[in-house]
């Protein structure tokens, strides 16, 4: 588990950024940074929650950074609901926003995201 996701985590490392799988009795993956700003800060990725599909937050900022359970680095799991409002403010590529549309619906599974790189 990360306990160190805040000020000092190497943010424009995706390995590290994927290796934040907590809580690991809920979390599948994280199988993809989808976007991250590396200035504000914070990152968007592709994971599963209770399996599943779904995308996950978090801010690289203070301490150990948002949000966080008992000083261990977590995703803020986005509502499906909510979810194509957030890729409609990321400024994705056409073929990958449909690969993540197609994930979130069901239609590809997480695999997909290794042959996509």
């Amino acid at each position: 588990m990360i306990t160190n996701g805040g000020e000092e985590f190497d943010i424009a490392n995706d390995e590290e950024i994927l290796k934040i799988d907590s809580p690991q009795n809920n979390i599948g993956g994280p199988y993809k940074v989808l976007y991250k700003d590396i200035q504000e800060r914070w990152a968007v990725v592709v994971l599963k929650w209770d399996k599943k599909p779904n995308l996950g937050i978090r801010w690289f900022w203070d301490s150990c950074g948002e949000p966080n359970s008992r000083g261990y680095s977590t995703w803020f799991v986005v509502p499906p609901n909510l979810s194509i409002a957030v890729l409609n403010g990321l400024p994705l590529a056409h073929d990958i926003r449909l690969l993540v549309e197609n994930f979130l619906c069901g239609k590809v599974q997480e695999d997909i995201f290794q042959e996509a790189e």
